[in-house]
Parts: C-alpha cells; structure tokens; sequence
C-alpha cells in the first residue's frame, strides 16, 4: 500500500480529535443535544476514570502518526504530486474542530481579549477574575494572572475575537483558525525560501507542530511566522522590504520576546541564507534549553527551531533534522504521566523528562556509535 502513511495519519487525527473531547472542562458543554451529551459523557469516562487506557490510546497515535509522518518526509514520496490539497485540508479541517485538549492556553488568550475589547479594561492591569460573573471564569486557567504575552498579541488577538460573536465554541475555533492562517503562511515561506516542498511539509506535518499549533492553538507560531517573515524581507534590496521587515520581527518580539535573539542574523549579508538559518537555529534552540529558568520546557516551544531547521539543507546538516524528528518526538511523549495521572507535581515531572530524553538520547548514542564504528572499520586498500 503505496498510501498507507496518509491513510495512518488520517485515521489519527480522526481518532485525536474525537478524543480530544473528552478533556473538555466539566464546567464547559457546547451543545444540550442528548445524543452530545451521551457522547461527551462517555469519552469523560474514558479520559477523567480510565486514564491509563487513555494514556495508551495517545500513546499509539503519536507512534503512529510519527512513523507514518517518518516514511512520509523520508522516503522520497513524490510529495507535490500524492499530498493532494483536498487531503491536507481535510486534515487541518478536522484538527481545528478538535477541542484543545493539552493545553488551557487558548482560554487565557480568549479571556485577556474579552478584558480587552469587551469590558474596555488594560489586561495588564485588570485579571479576567477581576470581571465579575464572568462566565468563562469557570473553566479558564490562571484567569488570576495579567496578561502574559506583548501588545501585539493582545492586538491581533481582536480578529479572532471578534469572530467568536461571545460563544465559547466559536471563539476557540476562530483563535485557532488564527493560528492556522499563520502556520500556512510560514510553511509557504519555507517552500518559497527553499523551493522544496519536502522541507516545507517535513515541518508542516510534524505532529508536534499539528498538535501545539492546530489542535492547541498556541501562539508560538505566530511569533514565528513574523519573525521569519521579517528576516526574508530584511534580505531583499529595497529599502521598503527592511523596513518592513524589521518591523515584523520587531512585532514578533512583541508577542513572545524570545525572537529578540535572531537579531544577529540582521547582521549577515543576503548571500549566507544557509549560514544565517543555521545561526536561528541554535538561537532558538539555546533559548528553548534555558526556559525552564522561567516555567518549564513547554513543547509547543519546539516551534521557535523547527521553524528554521526546516530550512536547513538536509543534506549538509542530517544531524539537525534527525536530533529535531526525536526530540519533538520525546515532547510529545512527555504528555503521557500527565494523561496517566492527571497530576502536575508528583513523579509526573520525572517521567516527563524521562519520555523526552529517551528518544532524543537513544539517537545521539546511536549515530555516535555508529560514526565510532566507521572510524575504527579498516579500510580497503
């Protein structure tokens, strides 16, 4: 079977994304239909009782769709011809109506737009749980906290706002169709840099880029998007694109702050693109490594290097690519003591840095070993 990993990673995010709704909050329902609420009641149970089971169905769709995405990307299919647009947009279709079950940082993004443009208060100064009987308080995460992300954000953050017409269902699939439109726009400006479609879909369909960015609905790609568009634009001659560009990673800085780093890739000429996204690479990958002095190291980071290791030649630098496919990998098993256990402290941390080393340290190890084994083989004369 010529198509079976389209046909597996189909059939995965088929099952993720009724799955997925069976983490919806218990204070949040979106339908009173009986035949809906039969339904969420039953993937409850499954999710919220036997927690196990659930850990081990994740489990099997993210080695599924990372196998698949593996055969995919790595064997050479004629990719501009089998990946038909019908078949990829069925497949971003059915991930933005899936409910963001890994992460409540889409209801903080909702929350802070209402502070902003409903009740007209600065969400730096006023938390959403200042907002009396505020419906969405119920089920939205740290509503104690201001704002956490830049003023381009909260200022972007008024389409999709605008959009969710005040109900809960709309506003999560029109800040996750925000996203969306960004992370198309980034893997067009992968495929227009590099001129290959394989770069530009080995990052499209990661699964942790599906997964954090489409399912999730996080912003990184966001920040993302504007910085790289800004560095391509910054490389043209005309005076209007740098301008223009730097303004767009100025705006990325706005929303993150993490891009603030990329600032010596404006230093380099034009003519070292391969350099220059090398040089964003470790950037991003460095401040990824150092997060954990703030919170944690979230996932849906490994955006910020993805991004620019899709642009890298894979031929001149097989190891990035290879270290990036495990590492997002071991990321996303890192979920699995959390589903399990559905605790945040405990043992939960160890296990988490255990899923996500072990992958990642198997293949450094064994591309070691084999380089070691190389060296020591005796040469034909």
């Amino acid at each position: 079977m010529k198509h079976w990993p389209k046909i597996v990673i189909y059939l995965s995010v088929i099952i993720l994304s009724v799955i997925s709704y069976g983490f919806i909050d218990p204070h949040l329902s979106f339908s009173s239909l009986p035949v809906y609420a039969y339904i969420q009641s039953v993937l409850i149970t499954l999710v919220y009782r036997h927690t196990f089971v659930t850990a081990g169905i994740y489990a099997a769709l993210i080695v599924a769709m990372y196998i698949a995405y593996s055969r995919l990307i790595w064997e050479k299919h004629d990719l501009k011809r089998h990946i038909l647009p019908g078949w990829i947009i069925a497949i971003l279709g059915l991930l933005l109506l899936s409910y963001p079950a890994l992460s409540y940082d889409i209801f903080n993004y909702i929350a802070t737009a209402k502070v902003t443009f409903k009740y007209v208060e600065n969400p730096y100064v006023i938390m959403p749980i200042d907002i009396s009987n505020e419906p969405m308080l119920s089920y939205t995460r740290a509503a104690n906290k201001l704002a956490l992300y830049g003023p381009i954000w909260i200022a972007l953050t008024s389409f999709p706002y605008l959009l969710s017409l005040n109900n809960p269902l709309a506003a999560i699939i029109s800040f996750k169709l925000f996203v969306t439109l960004f992370y198309l726009a980034l893997v067009y400006m992968i495929y227009r840099k590099t001129k290959r479609w394989d770069a530009a879909l080995w990052f499209a369909f990661n699964p942790l880029v599906l997964i954090e960015v489409i399912v999730n609905g996080h912003n990184d790609i966001v920040m993302m998007a504007l910085a790289l568009g800004g560095l391509l634009l910054w490389q043209r001659d005309w005076p209007i694109y740098k301008v223009v560009g730097l303004v767009l990673w100025v705006s990325s800085i706005f929303i993150k702050g993490a891009t603030i780093v990329l600032l010596p890739l404006f230093f380099l000429s034009p003519k070292v693109w391969e350099k220059a996204v090398l040089v964003g690479f470790w950037c991003m990958f460095g401040v990824f490594l150092i997060s954990p002095l703030r919170e944690e190291m979230y996932p849906w980071y490994a955006v910020w290097w993805l991004s620019f290791a899709a642009c890298i030649p894979v031929k001149k630098q097989s190891y990035i690519h290879g270290f990036s496919f495990w590492l997002s990998f071991g990321l996303m098993l890192g979920y699995l003591p959390w589903i399990a256990t559905r605790e945040y402290g405990g043992i939960t941390p160890m296990i988490r840095v255990i899923a996500t080393i072990v992958p990642v340290g198997t293949y450094v190890i064994q591309r070691e070993y084999m380089k070691l084994s190389n060296r020591m083989r005796p040469h034909s004369s």
